[in-house]
């Protein structure tokens, strides 16, 4: 069984189509790139993916369970975490305290025993050691008490996704990773996510515009034009597909 299946998902905003019919699997431990020009759907199959939209029909099955029978605050629980294309951390909060902010969907305390401080201090103690061993995973141990402010962009990238990890995911959706870093950390990243995949047993779904990162590390690629699925397969057909290439190079196909 396929860890996602996106099945005819289409999504419209009034008179605008920004999903067409789109449908594709991601099979579990695989790393897919999802890839196409500015305005091709990517963002807004992502946010469907996650529930921040709505889809106007079609499926998404995470294992098989239908993720639009559910509420949207219930996608965390289901196992699916996510990093932002622009940095969504909490600056005055620690690394500490941000990769724990990941785990609040673990917490078992409960509304009226944390008023009360029952059990609190032992979950969070356990919540604590996670957190830190993820920021040594990730060679962010040396900002665990820093705040998450002030440093290097690939720094904070890394310190995001650390926060996803602590959701203990099974799908991973990384929204452009590599924004904003130098050739330097694109190919560290590319590394990291490799080795966090293995690692930690996950499937992750990637939007990306840095071609050398999508084909360097995706098992397959689905590329996308003007809402609707052109193009999937492995990297090496992907970059020679004459749809693909008409799409980001303007050639006639």
């Amino acid at each position: 069984m396929a860890t996602l299946s996106v099945k005819d998902v289409s999504l419209r905003f009034g008179g605008i189509t920004a999903l067409d019919g789109i449908t594709f699997d991601v099979e579990p431990g695989q790393i897919c790139g999802l890839i196409g020009p500015n305005g091709a759907g990517k963002t807004s199959l992502f946010n469907c993916v996650s529930r921040i939209y709505q889809p106007t029909s079609g499926q998404i099955l995470l294992d098989g369970d239908d993720l639009l029978a559910h509420h949207a605050s219930a996608i965390a629980r289901r196992g699916i975490a996510r990093t932002f294309q622009n940095l969504g951390l909490f600056p005055t909060m620690t690394f500490l305290e941000n990769t724990m902010a990941g785990a609040y969907t673990h917490g078992r305390t409960g509304f009226f025993r944390a008023i009360a401080r029952w059990g609190v201090a032992r979950e969070e103690r356990t919540q604590r050691l996670e957190a830190y061993e993820l920021l040594e995973r990730l060679d962010l141990a040396q900002y665990a008490f820093h705040p998450a402010a002030d440093l290097p962009f690939g720094t904070l990238k890394r310190l995001e996704l650390a926060r996803a990890l602590a959701a203990r995911p099974k799908l991973l959706m990384l929204d452009e990773p590599a924004g904003g870093l130098t050739h330097a950390e694109v190919r560290e990243l590319g590394e990291v996510v490799r080795q966090v995949r293995t690692d930690f047993d996950l499937t992750v779904l990637l939007v990306e515009h840095h071609m050398g990162l999508v084909m360097g590390i995706s098992d397959k690629v689905v590329a996308m034009s003007f809402g609707k699925k052109i193009a999937e397969g492995t990297p090496r057909e992907i970059q020679v597909h004459p749809e693909v290439v008409s799409a980001y190079l303007g050639t006639p196909v």
